[in-house]
């Protein structure tokens, strides 16, 4: 993951204010500043399974692909959106920390964006994480706390999270799409060949189909 950003977002919208929300108030793969996120946004509406809270404020990141539900947390269980990767989230006994994690079930390294929303009272807060490498059968843990205040001051508690996905490359995880073209087999070949000689070479063919694999944008995210 890239170093964290010097700079923090802010959304127009706001219930609240965004107090001492900083990038280490959400982390993924250790506590130092590289594990920090790399910007975030804060926001005063419920997010929902929505990216349209954060998008805009994020859009100078990544390739610009769209964002799509992977998953969200309500108390400490999680709902699965998108199965390609396994995910857990805790929340400690004052609703306003925890930790969380990510799995990426796919037999190669990854790389996306994560978005970490979440939806606190009548205010949120995203979080990005910028070309996020997962590896092959990796598990990335994380931790998170809140920092900004509602419209009382006061610091809210959990309500809830999304986790959305963009711009996967690498395996097939995160909805990536994979249109494969076969390749014939050599005995098709010697066929194919027998045949074109037996007619004198008389018909011209195409070009032999080749793999195709496209890894799409996390869009099942």
């Amino acid at each position: 993951m890239a170093t964290a950003a010097a700079f923090v977002l802010a959304g127009a919208a706001q219930a609240g204010t965004i107090g001492a929300a900083s990038l280490d108030d959400v982390t993924l793969g250790g506590n130092a500043t590289a594990y920090w996120a790399d910007a975030l946004n804060y926001y005063g509406s419920n997010p929902g399974s929505d990216a349209s809270s954060f998008a805009a404020a994020f859009a100078g990141y990544g390739n610009g692909g769209a964002w799509s539900l992977m998953g969200t947390a309500q108390g400490n269980s999680f709902s699965v959106a998108n199965s390609a990767f396994n995910y857990s989230f805790s929340k400690n006994a004052g609703n306003q920390s925890g930790t969380w994690s990510i799995t990426n079930l796919s037999a190669a390294q990854v790389v996306l964006d994560l978005a970490f929303s979440m939806h606190t009272g009548d205010a949120g807060t995203a979080f990005l994480f910028d070309n996020q490498a997962i590896g092959a059968g990796q598990t990335l843990q994380g931790s998170w706390k809140i920092e900004w205040l509602n419209n009382a001051d006061k610091i809210p508690n959990f309500s809830n999270m999304n986790l959305f996905g963009r711009d996967l490359s690498g395996g097939a995880g995160a909805g990536a799409a994979a249109a494969i073209t076969a390749v014939p087999e050599p005995a098709t070949w010697a066929m194919l060949l027998t045949g074109l000689c037996g007619i004198g070479l008389t018909l011209q063919r195409g070009q032999p189909a080749r793999v195709k694999k496209k890894h799409g944008n996390n869009n099942s995210q």
